[in-house]
């Protein structure tokens, strides 16, 4: 083989490498930094080794400055994370070209954190899973944070950001939000909602009970919130489908796991 061929040789091999170096980035987005600042409660500057950036929380929403436990929040992250080395997964660029991501401190997944402290809400606008939703019901149900029993009306941030001064007592409280309303909205749907005007049956209304018995071609299903098909399932009680507090209880009433 002649030197020109071997050059040629060479530089495939090395386009090659580095087109699977290139793939490898954009499936593992990963990076280390340094949290150098806290600048809200979800919302931190990090110094990386390119220089500082600054990174959003995915998938959760904190109370505004000028919210009830909005100070409590941006204190709370501060002390857990502030100087302190973390790894990014990184999700996409927002608008404001801020790196949206979830934040770890070693293993933990400090954006569920925050969630499980009651310090924020599962943001339902952007999440693909539910387990944001649970977390943040186990949270309300336990009284912390934001979901002290003795506290202030909740509002959604994400409403609140949307609402004049002085029409806050118009949007909903949501100290009486449910883990399924949580999770019908992630996909822009609502379980309680009627289709009636469409021509489809009464869905039925959000339950304490998170398993989900669907009725299919397949047979009678259940669906925990792990399940794939957990968020697209939805339960209509004119057909026969219903809701379990246990898998126990929806293999005893003859419903099965999906395969």
């Amino acid at each position: 083989m002649g030197r020109p061929a071997i050059q040629q040789l060479i530089r495939l091999v090395c386009l090659f490498f580095c087109a699977v170096a290139q793939v490898c980035a954009v499936e593992q987005p990963g990076l280390v930094g340094t949290v150098i600042r806290v600048i809200d409660g979800d919302s931190l500057k990090v110094k990386l080794q390119s220089g500082p950036i600054i990174v959003r929380l995915f998938g959760v929403d904190t109370p505004e400055r000028d919210q009830t436990g909005g100070k409590e929040a941006r204190a709370a992250l501060a002390r857990r994370v502030n100087g302190s080395q973390v790894w990014l997964e990184v999700q996409e660029q927002d608008r404001y070209e801020r790196m949206i991501a979830v934040v770890y401190l070693g293993d933990e997944d400090i954006n569920g954190w925050l969630i499980d402290q009651g310090h924020a809400w599962a943001y339902r606008r952007y999440l693909k899973t539910p387990q944001y939703c649970l977390r943040e019901h186990a949270a309300r149900s336990a009284g912390r944070g934001l979901w002290d029993p003795g506290g202030q009306e909740l509002y959604a941030p994400w409403e609140w950001r949307n609402t004049r001064p002085g029409q806050w007592d118009r949007l909903a409280d949501y100290r009486t939000e449910t883990a399924e309303r949580c999770i019908a909205a992630i996909q822009g749907g609502d379980a309680a909602k009627s289709s009636a005007s469409n021509g489809v049956s009464r869905l039925s209304q959000p339950s304490p009970c998170l398993i989900k018995g669907n009725i299919s071609h397949s047979g009678r299903i259940y669906h925990g919130p792990d399940s794939p098909s957990y968020t697209r399932t939805r339960i209509d009680e004119n057909k026969g489908e219903r809701w379990f507090c246990t898998q126990r209880d929806a293999e005893a009433a003859g419903w099965r796991a999906p395969k």
